[in-house]
C-alpha cells in the first residue's frame, strides 16, 4: 500500500474487518465504502484518482479479488477487476467513475469531503455523482465472491478516471486504445439514467438507453479596430451579436427516436393538462413543421423533455474588447452543442453556418473524439432484467427508456459494441439539483435500495435463474 493511500485511509477511518454475514456486509460495506471514497479528494482537476484506485484494489484484495490499475499519467488511474464466469455468455461490465467536480467548502453546510451523516443522508462530493455507484459495484463483486455465486458471465468492475473534465486529452481515449479488451463486454451499466426517489421509495426509473454527444464551438467575428467615437459597419461586436441572435432563434429539426418515443409514451400515461397535450402532439406528428411546432410547444412546458427531440446549441461565453472607447478587432462567442445520437459534427456545423447566414463569421470547433453512437435497444436480456427487478423491488414505479441530454463515457464502450445502460442511484428532485452543486447528498435508504436493485439485475443477467433463486433476501 502506498504511503499516500495509507494516510488517506487513516483519515477515512476505514475498518479492516468485514461483518461475518455476507448479506448484512453487502449493505453495510456499500455505505462504508461510499464514505471512504468521498473522503478521498479526487476533485478533477487534477483528479488524483490513483488514491481511489489504490483504495478499491486494497478492498477487493481482502476477499482475494485481483484487480489491475491502468495509469495514463502519474495519478490518472482506472481500476479493473474481474470475477470469472463459466464463459457460457459474454461478460457484463459494471462501470463508474472515481473523479468528482471541485467543491468550495465555504459554501457547504457539511464539509464536502467528510462524508458526514445527518437525518438519514450521507453528505459529500460524489455521494450522488457517482462514488455511490462505485461503492455498490465493488461491494457487489465482493458479495458474489463470498457467496460463491455461479456465474455464466464474467462480471467486470470498471472504476474509471477522468470522466468529469471533458477535455481533449481524455483518459478514456488512452484506455480504449491501449486496454479496451480489459472492459470488453456484451452488456454494461453505468451512470446516466435517472431514478426518482420519494419517502415511499423509487417512483420513476429512467433507464438511459441513449445520450447526446458533447461538443463546444466558437463563433469568431473579425472587424476593423478603431475609436468608438466613429461607428463602423464592420464592428466585430455587432456582427457577433447578430450571429448569436440568429443561432439562438434557430430551431434545429425535431425528431422522435425510439428511446425518446418510449419515454414520452410512458410520461403521457401520467401527465395532465398542457403537458399531456404537448406530449401527445409530439408523438403523433410526422417529421416536419408540425413536429417542430410540437417540440417548440413542449419546450415551453418542459424543456428537459423537449431537449430529447433535437440538436441544441447554447451560447455560454462572450468575449470582446478591452476598453470602453475602443472598437475591438475581434469578438468571440463560445457555444455548447449537444448532438442527437448518430449525428455527425460536420452536419451540425453546416446547419449552424446556414442559420448564422454570415460567411464572415468563422466557426471553430473540435469534433468529438469518438464516432457517433446510436440508441441502445429496449428489448435485450439486460433491459428485461431491469424491468423484472423493478417489478419486484419497486412495483409502483414507472419504468421507461430514457435519453439523456448530457453525456457520459458509456459512449466509448457503446462505440466498441457493448450495449450500455445508465441506471443511477435514486435521488429526490431536490437532491438531483444538488449534483455538481452545494451540499450534495444521498439518502442512505436510497443507497441500500440501489444495492439491492443492482444486485438483482446482475444476478438475472450474469448468474441465471438458479443462482438468483439462491440469493438471500
Amino acid at each position: 500500500m502506498s504511503p499516500l493511500l495509507a494516510l488517506a485511509l487513516a483519515a477515512a477511518g476505514v475498518a479492516a474487518a468485514a461483518p461475518a454475514d455476507p448479506e448484512a456486509a453487502y449493505f453495510a460495506e456499500s455505505r462504508e465504502r461510499l464514505k471512504a471514497l468521498v473522503r478521498l479528494d479526487t476533485s478533477n482537476p487534477p483528479g488524483n484518482e490513483i488514491i481511489a484506485a489504490d483504495y478499491l484494489k486494497t478492498e477487493l484484495a481482502k476477499d482475494g479479488i485481483a484487480s489491475e490499475i491502468f495509469t495514463s499519467s502519474p495519478t490518472r488511474s482506472s481500476l479493473v477487476a474481474r470475477l470469472k464466469g463459466s464463459g457460457a455468455m459474454r461478460p457484463i461490465v459494471l462501470m463508474c467513475h472515481t473523479d468528482v467536480v471541485p467543491a468550495a467548502a465555504k459554501d457547504w453546510s457539511q464539509p464536502p469531503f467528510a462524508a458526514s451523516e445527518k437525518d438519514g443522508y450521507i453528505y459529500g462530493r460524489g455521494t450522488a455523482d457517482i462514488k455511490s455507484m462505485c461503492a455498490v459495484e465493488a461491494s457487489l463483486l465482493v458479495w458474489l465472491k463470498r457467496t460463491k455465486t455461479a456465474l455464466a458471465r464474467d462480471v467486470i468492475f470498471f472504476a474509471e478516471a477522468d470522466e468529469e473534465t471533458g477535455n481533449r486529452q481524455r483518459h478514456i481515449d488512452w484506455l480504449m486504445k491501449e486496454h479496451a479488451e480489459a472492459v470488453a463486454a456484451e452488456f454494461g451499466v453505468n451512470e446516466g439514467g435517472n431514478t426518482l426517489w420519494s419517502d415511499d421509495g423509487p417512483y420513476e426509473i429512467r433507464i438511459q438507453a441513449a445520450e447526446k454527444e458533447y461538443m463546444d464551438l466558437t463563433l469568431v467575428a473579425h472587424g476593423q479596430a478603431g475609436h468608438a467615437s466613429v461607428p463602423r459597419s464592420d464592428n466585430a461586436v455587432t456582427a457577433l451579436a447578430r450571429a448569436v441572435t440568429r443561432l439562438s432563434m434557430h430551431h434545429f429539426p425535431a425528431q422522435v427516436n425510439a428511446v425518446a418515443r418510449g419515454f414520452l409514451e410512458t410520461q403521457a400515461k401520467s401527465a395532465k393538462g398542457e403537458l399531456k397535450s404537448a406530449i401527445e402532439m409530439a408523438l403523433s406528428a410526422k417529421p416536419g413543421p408540425i413536429l417542430d411546432m410540437a417540440a417548440d410547444r413542449l419546450a415551453g412546458i418542459n424543456p428537459e423533455f423537449a431537449a430529447m427531440l433535437r440538436n441544441t446549441v447554447t451560447p455560454t461565453i462572450l468575449a470582446a474588447g478591452y476598453k470602453a472607447n475602443v472598437i475591438p478587432g475581434e469578438a468571440q462567442a463560445t457555444c455548447n452543442a449537444r448532438l442527437m445520437p448518430g449525428v455527425r459534427a460536420e452536419d451540425l456545423i453546416a446547419e449552424v453556418k446556414e442559420a448564422i447566414a454570415d460567411p464572415s463569421i468563422e466557426v471553430r470547433y473540435d469534433p468529438p473524439t469518438r464516432e457517433p453512437v446510436g440508441t441502445m435497444p429496449a428489448d435485450t436480456e439486460f433491459y428485461r432484467a431491469v424491468q423484472s427487478a423493478a417489478s419486484e423491488l419497486a412495483p409502483k414505479a414507472r419504468v421507461m427508456p430514457f435519453m439523456a441530454a448530457w453525456t457520459t463515457d458509456s459512449q466509448d464502450l457503446r462505440g466498441r459494441g457493448t450495449i450500455m445502460y445508465g441506471i443511477d442511484p435514486p435521488v429526490t428532485e431536490e437532491d438531483g439539483n444538488r449534483i455538481h452543486g452545494v451540499d450534495e447528498r444521498l439518502s442512505a435508504a436510497a443507497l441500500d435500495w440501489y444495492a439491492r436493485f443492482l444486485r438483482e439485475i446482475v444476478l438475472k443477467v450474469a448468474a441465471g435463474p438458479a443462482a438468483a433463486s439462491q440469493k438471500a433476501r
